[in-house]
């Protein structure tokens, strides 16, 4: 049985942060939060969240597209790269396509504007890349490196393969091996860098680690809208920490640990509570004051007791006086 001791409700703006960014920033509490007992915890729960949804899909740590073009056996390798955005499909297409585009006539003065095309079949949810030349100069475009979250966007789960021509008729086309995603933030995530977990666990960036998560945010609304969000009640973490004197609170979703909110304030309700073990605590206090509550395993097996020894006391009440006449009988006999 756990006591809750204390309860310590934050109200905070990124706006009034002692230091940091709008999107990972510290605060300084106004007075120390303390355990009051070394044995007792804190846990920490978010209550809610308001949150501008300004930040991207594709953004500077995924944005960079390198490729190789192979025309008339002379090859020209250069990199690409995206406007940061929240795109659909044809819209990420055309993006790279105009990038492509005018890299390549930039590196071999070669234009491709009208060869280069990319589709999207709605019916099937995936993309086709390919080169329609119309001439007979062997000609191969290859992506060789892009991010893995670009990939999900197109719908390949590794790098597609050369896709080119060697005559108008002699054409080949890569379509991705999957679905495309354009849709890849679904939630953000809360997180702290100086509230410390130690028995709650993640894999949503990287590999299975220790936890610093405070909350999931769905995100229901579009981009450029903000993220109004109450916590369903379902999460609320404990924390190692004996004392609180700053918090560390960043944005981060399940493509990086930090979100770039280009200097736009969000803000979240906070509420600490502290726990005691209720029996140990109270016993320890008042020890002649406080009677232990007794089990439900105990109060129950006291009923099956007093049942027995009341349909005992009833068969001892019938059969007495059948006794005391047979004595008689006897007697008189």
């Amino acid at each position: 049985m756990y006591q809750n001791v204390a309860t310590y409700n934050l109200f905070v703006s990124s706006q009034f942060r002692s230091s940091g960014t709008t999107s990972n920033f510290n605060f300084s509490l106004p007075r120390c939060i303390n355990l009051q007992n070394p044995s007792n915890w804190f846990s920490v729960r978010i209550g809610s969240a308001e949150i501008p949804y300004v930040f991207k899909l594709i953004n500077a740590t995924n944005n960079q597209i390198q490729y190789q073009l192979i025309r008339n056996a002379i090859s020209y390798t250069a990199a690409i790269t995206l406007e940061p955005g929240n795109y659909n499909i044809l819209q990420l297409l055309t993006e790279l396509k105009n990038k492509l585009v005018t890299s390549i006539q930039q590196q071999s003065s070669w234009d491709a504007s009208s060869i280069l095309t990319t589709s999207y079949n709605r019916s099937t949810g995936k993309v086709t890349l390919s080169l329609v030349g119309t001439d007979s100069i062997p000609t191969t475009l290859t992506l060789l490196s892009a991010s893995p979250v670009f990939l999900r966007c197109i719908g390949f789960s590794a790098l597609p393969p050369t896709f080119g021509y060697t005559s108008p008729s002699l054409r080949t086309n890569t379509t991705s091996t999957q679905n495309v995603n354009v849709s890849q933030n679904t939630g953000v995530y809360i997180r702290s860098e100086n509230l410390t977990q130690t028995v709650n666990f993640e894999a949503v960036v990287s590999q299975p680690e220790t936890s610093d998560i405070l909350a999931k945010v769905q995100l229901t609304s579009l981009p450029q809208s903000l993220v109004l969000w109450t916590n369903p009640t379902d999460l609320e973490v404990d924390v190692s920490n004996k004392t609180l004197d700053s918090i560390n609170l960043y944005l981060g979703d399940a493509q990086s640990y930090e979100l770039d909110l280009g200097n736009l304030d969000w803000s979240c309700r906070i509420t600490i509570n502290e726990w005691s073990e209720k029996q140990d605590s109270h016993l320890q206090d008042y020890p002649h004051s406080i009677v232990p509550e007794p089990s439900p395993e105990l109060l129950r097996e006291r009923e099956k007791l007093v049942r027995k020894l009341q349909k005992l006391k009833g068969k001892l009440l019938t059969d007495a006086p059948q006794s005391e006449n047979t004595q008689n009988q006897e007697a008189q006999g």
